[in-house]
């Protein structure tokens, strides 16, 4: 599959179909199963969250909210599933998207699904969210706690307060539980997984923010489901990936899955 190509300052390379490396994020520590890794992402999902909103407090109010609640100093012991920041397109298109989700029919239906004993294959999870509207994703990175994630989480929660990347995103706060390594996660959302182009829009807008690291594209249906690393349908629990060349000031995407058209 081929995707178009990126007019951004920092042009992107895309790919289709090849094998990459799947690093651990902060909330998948090596050898957990996807069973595991879907409660501890449901766990910090109703935790409680800290927004920040420009609806309400004003855009111009983003600096003093990042010094406030940076990722390395909120801990999750504290009871913080994630800290989030809220983008013009997120307001401005939310009140639809949402009405038009089922992710309770999406839910029930992956649970008939597997009791049918039919094959589960990636067209027929794509079927699903499809057909439940279940279509928002994130491009997913992971930083190293301290002044690395601070910094990369700044850079990207004014892009999406501004309106420049995504129509919102989170970051993990510190898992303060004696990890020997601790790590966070930062999302960056759109609301079409099935749209290639905002998808490879989305990717260069995080990338115009200064992140370089390795990044996946995850549906959030997939989440939903509960497909994570190590399940047992041996699905990839992302849909494309992203390498920076810092030789070449250049990333390129790649296609996880071949797709029938």
């Amino acid at each position: 599959m081929a995707l178009s190509e990126s007019s951004s300052a920092e042009p992107m390379d895309v790919n289709s179909h090849q094998p990459f490396p799947w690093p651990n994020s902060p909330q998948e520590p090596e050898g957990w199963k996807a069973e595991q890794l879907a409660a501890e992402a449901m766990a910090s999902d109703l935790s409680k969250w800290i927004v920040f909103d420009p609806s309400e407090c004003g855009a111009d109010e983003i600096d003093k909210f990042l010094q406030i609640n940076s990722p390395s100093v909120i801990q999750r012991s504290d009871g913080i599933g994630w800290i989030s920041v809220l983008g013009p397109q997120f307001m401005e298109e939310r009140p639809w998207q949402v009405e038009d989700e089922d992710k309770e029919g999406l839910q029930q239906a992956w649970e008939d699904m597997q009791n049918s004993g039919r094959p589960i294959t990636f067209e027929t999870v794509l079927d699903l969210a499809r057909a439940h509207k279940c279509l928002s994703g994130k491009w997913l990175f992971h930083m190293d706690t301290g002044i690395k994630v601070d910094h990369a989480w700044a850079s990207i929660a004014k892009a999406v307060v501004s309106g420049e990347c995504g129509m919102s995103a989170k970051v993990s706060p510190h898992e303060d539980d004696g990890r020997a390594r601790p790590r966070h996660v930062i999302c960056v959302y759109n609301w079409d997984f099935t749209d290639e182009d905002t998808i490879i829009e989305l990717e260069a807008g995080i990338r115009r923010a200064g992140i370089k690291c390795h990044m996946t594209y995850k549906p959030d249906a997939f989440t939903y489901m509960g497909i994570y690393r190590n399940n047992k349908w041996s699905l990839r629990p992302a849909i494309y990936a992203s390498e920076y060349d810092l030789s070449h000031r250049r990333s390129k995407v790649t296609a996880v899955y071949e797709t029938k058209r």
